[in-house]
């Protein structure tokens, strides 16, 4: 994707040298998305203003708020836990638009009544690291459509508890590209 990675190199860096301080959502932030996006039988958490998005408390994700804007959601689907266990990451090293490429991929299959399968969405999608920050880019086709704006994404995000299945729960630091996924049995 175009441009992709400017929109991150502030927050690949920040990441990587462990710099992201929360900017701490406001009240209203907060309480708007805890009553939105989080279910029954998780917990949100606001962190404090030495919390960083990389450093969760045991047991909890650091799931940035822009993150819901683009379709994630809790309890976390089967497919998303798929895709985390795989690579190997949380949340909060997924950019937004990468969290939307995977959200539409498995609304599209399970649109078309297609079973998920992550060697085809390995074989559109190549998978992207920076400075800790890992993303999808479109492998056969460009992607188009995708938000422009998320900047400092990492900047807003809570800590969540709840069941989140088998799914890593601290960061993998990666090196720039340098990183191939284990290949599929």
């Amino acid at each position: 994707m175009p441009g992709e990675n400017e929109g991150c190199a502030h927050c690949a860096e920040a990441f990587r040298k462990h710099l992201f301080p929360s900017c701490t959502l406001t009240l209203d932030e907060y309480n708007l998305t805890v009553d939105r996006f989080i279910p029954a039988g998780f917990s949100a958490r606001n962190p404090g203003n030495h919390d960083k998005v990389n450093t969760p408390g045991a047991g909890e994700l650091a799931i940035p708020l822009e993150h819901f804007e683009v379709g994630f959601l809790l309890p976390l689907w089967p497919e998303i836990r798929q895709a985390l266990r795989y690579y190997g990451v949380v949340p909060a090293q997924l950019n937004p638009n990468s969290v939307a490429i995977l959200v539409a991929f498995i609304c599209y299959m399970r649109s078309e009544r297609i079973e998920f399968s992550l060697p085809i969405f390995r074989k559109l999608f190549t998978f992207r690291a920076k400075g800790g920050v890992v993303f999808f880019s479109g492998q056969l086709l460009k992607s188009t459509g995708l938000a422009n704006k998320h900047h400092h994404w990492g900047e807003k995000f809570f800590f969540v508890t709840g069941d989140f299945g088998n799914v890593p729960l601290q960061p993998v630091q990666y090196e720039d590209a340098a990183y191939k996924p284990p290949t599929l049995g």
